[in-house]
């Protein structure tokens, strides 16, 4: 782990303050919670008490409500906020409390109640509209039907429909055909408006001509050959008999009977036992947040969303829009009282919401709501905790920044140390000695000194190595030519039999010394040839399979198995002829220490990030103390006896041109430990 890493988890530990402080302020707010909720359901069972006494309110229409209470197919009105325009026209439908809803078909309807009238405007999707004949003969047209049913039994179907675009007036009309019957319904205002792809009708219709069950239809009637017409019916009803559905709107009078309990801040709801809103009443909009503002307010709405819990969105307690549909709160239906919390608007503020059942002389009528804004509660109470959480956490952040800025700073100084240790060393050998850092007084300044003069030290050994082999090469060759030429002269010499022993010798020094030279010339001269090499793409496979053919011949006492295996080509970026050269010292060095009939391995494998190419022989192992030297310069470990010259700087001109490949070496003992195994990998060529 990182210096900077260390001291910023020792930093972070002083986060612990703050931590303490965020669940003292989970166990406050729990209890507020807690408190707030037995109030509101103290406040709710009051109001569901008063109900109690007055069913009626719940149940204007007496049994028929019963009746109906089980269909599925509610028709919920929502309360308008003005006055509508029949005209056909829904610009003056608020979209925020006017909810479209969907028929069968395709066809769509919204439905509301101001004060004494219900409002319905049906969009029909038809592109083939069939007007009205001749009166009382077929075809009756595309029309409307609705279904009223102010009184048990007591069934009054309309039709909505004319012969031309605009107002007119419903009629009357009797299953099973609901034709036209030119008796008119005077209190229904109507409007017709052809569409794009249909049409629409808006309606106004009494309250107390609907009562509490409505439904309608929409018939659709379509040429089906010569003078024949096919007629299709979509309902808000299921099955075959045309019935009204359960019509369900606010009441006013429940209305102003709770407005009497209510208090600014609260929201009251009155719900029937199958969820649908009979009243709603107040706002849980509160001003102690918007008049909150500055670093406090801040600070409150950052802890709040640390302390946020996982609860609904406000807007899933109706589900659909008029209708109770959190399963928390529809317990109250069932007679036990429930409580539920939800998150509002982009500060996700809080609601909590209370529900007492409402109980009649037949079981649970409905239930009341009463919903509330924690915050202005909570925010008064936290306000004096909040401060201190945010001293507390910003004394925790100054800490850390400071921790972390001073981690910092020596994170840089080390860095930059081991950046200078890293390049000290030059591309062509050479050794940097400028170390930064070494004027401190402090412990790193130490190191740095300590760093350059090692670097010092070791510039002045390597100048002393890269000179050593020009300086033998110029201190050789005289001694050699002095030799030679006195060699030249004891030839001439008359006792010559008696002195070829001697000559043999020196002749036989005279060339290994003439090897030295010669291989410490290769050697410099690889080095400069690989410097002055251009890189080009060349297929690595077809260098190895050319070279291990060619071994055979060579060195007929041994035997050679080649093995490619790359997947395709083999494209690397470097020097062919370098590789080859490279091969060479590989197989000569294999040959060198593997007994003379044995088999020596060429493998060239395909890995994904790179080519590796081995070579293996079998023969003595590696030695533990030198695997790390072998392909240094003047490395040898061959034993004594050969005539040869060997003074170990085969392998380091292999690690010289892997190294120009971007490459690396490595050797190793075969598995089975009866002989090595040098191996050499090039990066595979980026397309």
């Amino acid at each position: 782990m990182s210096l900077r890493a260390q001291l910023l988890g020792f930093g972070l530990l002083t986060l612990v303050l703050p931590w303490a402080g965020m669940r003292f302020v989970e166990e406050m707010e729990g209890a507020l919670r807690r408190g707030l909720e037995a109030s509101l359901l103290a406040s709710a069972g009051t109001v569901a008490a008063a109900l109690d006494d007055e069913p009626a309110l719940i149940r204007p229409v007496g049994e028929r409500a019963n009746e109906l209470a089980g269909v599925a197919a509610t028709i919920y009105a929502e309360p308008l906020r003005r006055e509508l325009t029949v005209d056909g026209f829904d610009n003056d439908w608020d979209p925020g409390n006017a909810t479209v809803r969907s028929l069968p078909g395709g066809h769509a309807y919204r439905t509301g109640v101001y004060r004494r009238y219900a409002y319905l405007f049906v969009t029909v999707a038809d592109p083939d509209i069939v007007q009205q004949g001749s009166p009382g003969q077929t075809p009756y047209g595309d029309r409307l039907l609705l279904m009223l049913e102010p009184e048990a039994g007591a069934s009054n179907p309309l039709l909505l429909m004319t012969r031309a675009p605009g107002r007119f007036r419903a009629q009357r009309t009797m299953p099973p055909a609901f034709a036209p019957s030119g008796s008119f319904e005077d209190r229904v205002l109507s409007a017709w408006r052809t569409t794009a792809d249909g049409y629409s009708v808006e309606a106004r219709v009494p309250l107390d001509l609907i009562g509490a069950s409505l439904g309608f239809a929409v018939i659709d009637v379509d040429p089906a050959g010569a003078s024949n017409y096919s007629v299709e019916l979509n309902s808000t009803w299921e099955g075959g008999q045309a019935r009204a559905s359960h019509f369900i709107h606010q009441l006013p009078q429940l209305q102003e009977f709770v407005n009497q309990f209510n208090r600014a801040g609260d929201r009251f709801r009155v719900v029937n036992r199958d969820g649908w809103v009979l009243s709603d009443a107040g706002s849980v909009e509160s001003g102690a947040l918007a008049a909150d503002t500055g670093a406090t307010a801040l600070a409150e709405r950052m802890f709040r969303s640390l302390l946020r819990r996982d609860d609904p969105d406000y807007e899933t307690l109706e589900e659909p829009f008029g209708r109770l549909g959190d399963e928390a709160l529809r317990t109250a239906l069932d007679g036990e009282p429930a409580m539920a919390w939800f998150r509002r608007g982009p500060d996700d503020s809080a609601i909590v919401a209370a529900a007492a059942p409402i109980r009649g002389p037949d079981g649970v009528l409905g239930a009341v709501l009463l919903e509330q804004a924690s915050d202005p509660i909570l925010t008064l109470t936290n306000q004096a905790l909040m401060r201190l959480m945010t001293f507390t956490l910003l004394a925790s952040v100054l800490a850390a920044a400071g921790l972390l800025g001073y981690a910092t700073f020596l994170s840089l100084r080390v860095r930059r140390l081991a950046h200078a240790a890293e390049t000290a060393l030059g591309p062509k050998g050479e050794i940097q000695v400028d170390v930064p850092g070494r004027r401190a007084s402090d412990e790193l300044g130490d190191l740095a000194r300590s760093f350059a003069d090692l670097l010092r030290r070791l510039r002045e050994h390597t100048d002393y190595l890269r000179t050593l082999a020009s300086k033998l090469s110029h201190e050789l060759r005289t001694p050699l030519a002095v030799v030679s030429t006195s060699l030249d002269n004891l030839e001439q010499e008359a006792d010559r039999d008696a002195a070829q022993v001697y000559l043999q010798r020196l002749r036989g020094g005279t060339a290994r010394l003439d090897s030295i030279l010669a291989a410490m010339s290769e050697a410099t001269r690889m080095e400069h040839a690989i410097e002055e090499t251009t890189p080009e793409v060349f297929d690595l496979a077809a260098v190895v399979e050319v070279c291990g053919k060619a071994y055979g011949d060579v060195y007929a006492d041994r035997s050679f198995a080649c093995d490619l295996r790359t997947d395709g080509p083999a494209t690397v970026s470097g020097s062919g002829d370098l590789v080859a050269q490279l091969m060479d010292k590989l197989v000569d060095n294999a040959v060198g220490f593997s007994p003379a009939g044995s088999r020596i391995g060429i493998d060239l494998l395909g890995a994904p990030l790179e080519f590796v190419l081995s070579v293996s022989n079998t023969g003595s192992e590696l030695p533990e103390s030198m695997r790390e030297q072998l392909f240094d310069s003047l490395v040898s470990i061959r034993k004594r006896g050969d005539d040869r010259p060997h003074l170990g700087l085969g392998l380091y001109i292999v690690a010289l041109i892997a190294k120009f490949h971007g490459g690396r070496v490595g050797a190793d003992n075969l598995p089975d430990g009866d002989g090595v195994v040098f191996s050499v990998y090039f990066p595979r060529h980026a397309e």
